[in-house]
C-alpha cells in the first residue's frame, strides 16, 4: 500500500499528499470507529483487536497481530497527515501495553512504527503525552534473543529523536534510567555506540538531576575516556565542562577531574587535539579553569602552561585572544609566577605580539589580541626577574 500519492481531483495541497482515500483508509483504521476497535463477527466486545488478542489462541493472535503489525508500519512510513492519524493517544497507549506481551519479530516491527513516528516533529507531543519515553527504556534491558540488535536500534533512534533538542524530555529519559544503558552501549564495541554517545553527552545539558545520574553511573569518567576519540572528544569536553560549572557544595565533580589520571587525559588532549578543533577546545578549557583553581594550578602545573604559551602564533587571533585569556587565568593562580615567566620566556612572547602585524586578520579581533598582550605584559612586571 501507498499513502502518499495523490489521486484524482482530490488532492490536497503541497505539503499533504495523501490521497482522500488513502486518508479515509487512514483513519478508518487508527479512529476509533475503525478496523482496530470494530468487532469480529460474533464479538460482544467493542475493546478493540489489539485487547482481544490476550483472549484468543496464540496461533490466531500471532496471525491478527502480524497483519496489523505489517499494516501499521505502512501507515507509519507515509505522510504527515497518515501520521497524525496514526499518533493518536488511544492507539499509542495500547501499542506501548503490547510491548511485553509479543514476540520479538512483531515486536521489531512495532518499535519502527514508533521510530518512524519520532522522526516527524507533529508526533512527538503526542508520544511525550503517552509516555512513550518510559515505555521504550526498559527494552534496552533485553540482553539476548533474536534480533535483538535491531530492536535495540529501533529504541535508540526512536529515543534520539525524542530527547534530542528537549531538555525535559532528555531530563525524563534520565529519570526513567537510560544512563545505564547509553553508558554499556558506549562501553561496547557494539555498532550501536554510535546512536547511544549523542544521548549520552546530551544528559551533561539536561538537568541537575540528570548530571547527578551521570556522576553517580560513572558517567565523567566515560566523558573523560572519550577525549581520546576524535570523533567525540569536542562534545565530550564540553559536557566535562557543563558538568564542572554545575558541581555543587560537595565538589563531587571537582573531585573527580583531580585525580591524576583525570588531569593528565586532559592535558593530553590539549596537546594532541587536531588542528581543526583546536579553535573549538579553548573556550571549554577557559570554563573549566576559571570554574575551579584548584584544578587551574594542577592542569597548569603538569603542563598545560607551556603549551598554552607555545600555541601563542596561532594563525587565527581568536585563538590567540583566548590563549591569552586561559594564559591570564593560570598566571594569576600559578603557585610559582616567576617561574612561570623565566621559563617560558613570556614577556617576550608577549611582546612580539604587540609589534606583530598580520596581513588578512580581522582589524577587531587583531585589536583585541594587542590590548590583551599589552594588559598581561603590565601585570608580569611586578615578578619579572630582572
Amino acid at each position: 500500500m501507498k499513502y502518499a500519492t495523490s489521486v484524482g481531483p482530490t488532492a490536497s495541497n503541497e505539503g499533504t499528499s495523501t490521497s482522500g482515500a488513502a486518508s479515509q483508509t487512514a483513519s478508518g483504521v487508527l479512529s476509533g470507529s475503525g478496523v482496530l476497535n470494530a468487532r469480529p463477527p460474533g464479538s460482544t466486545t467493542s475493546s478493540g483487536l489489539l485487547a482481544q488478542m490476550v483472549s484468543m489462541s496464540a496461533d490466531v493472535a500471532r496471525e491478527y497481530l502480524e497483519k496489523v503489525a505489517d499494516l501499521l508500519l505502512e501507515f507509519a512510513q507515509a505522510d504527515t497527515v497518515v501520521k497524525s492519524l496514526m499518533s493518536s493517544q488511544s492507539l499509542l497507549a495500547r501499542l506501548f501495553q503490547m510491548f511485553n506481551k509479543i514476540e520479538s519479530p512483531i515486536l521489531l516491527k512495532i518499535l519502527r512504527c514508533i521510530n518512524h513516528l519520532s522522526g516527524d516533529p507533529n508526533c512527538l507531543e503526542t508520544l511525550q503525552r503517552t509516555d512513550a519515553i518510559k515505555h521504550l527504556i526498559p527494552i534496552l534491558e533485553l540482553r539476548d534473543g533474536p534480533l535483538i540488535y535491531q530492536i535495540h536500534s529501533e529504541v535508540l533512534n526512536a529515543l534520539f529523536n525524542l530527547c534530542k533538542i528537549n531538555k525535559r524530555r532528555q531530563e525524563q529519559a534520565a529519570e526513567n534510567g537510560i544512563i545505564p544503558h547509553l553508558m554499556k552501549f558506549v562501553m561496547s564495541e557494539s555498532p550501536l555506540r554510535q546512536y547511544a554517545l549523542p544521548l549520552l553527552c546530551d544528559m551533561a545539558h539536561a538537568s541537575r538531576n540528570s548530571r547527578e545520574q551521570l556522576r553517580l553511573h560513572g558517567g565523567l569518567g566515560v566523558y573523560l575516556n572519550l577525549l581520546e576519540d576524535d570523533a567525540w572528544a569536542c562534545t565530550a569536553l564540553d559536557s566535562i565542562a557543563v558538568c564542572l560549572a554545575h558541581d555543587n557544595d560537595s565538589r563531587k565533580v571537582e573531585q573527580a577531574l583531580l585525580t591524576n589520571e583525570a588531569i593528565q587525559k586532559l592535558v593530553n588532549f590539549f596537546r594532541d587535539c587536531p588542528e581543526q578543533y583546536f579553535v573549538h577546545i579553548l573556550d571549554a578549557f577557559l570554563k573549566i579553569i576559571t570554574k575551579s583553581s584548584r584544578l587551574n594550578t594542577a592542569i597548569a602545573t603538569n603542563g598545560l602552561t607551556t603549551l598554552l604559551i607555545a600555541r601563542l602564533d596561532h594563525r587565527e587571533a581568536i585563538a590567540r585572544l583566548t590563549l591569552l585569556k586561559l594564559i591570564k587565568v593560570v598566571y594569576e593562580h600559578h603557585p610559582r609566577p616567576k617561574q612561570l615567566i623565566v621559563e617560558n620566556d613570556l614577556p617576550q612572547k608577549l611582546q612580539n605580539l604587540i609589534e606583530e602585524r598580520r596581513d588578512g586578520q580581522r582589524g577587531g579581533q587583531q585589536v583585541l589580541v594587542k590590548q590583551m598582550a599589552t594588559s598581561l605584559l603590565k601585570a608580569l612586571h611586578i615578578n619579572t626577574v630582572l
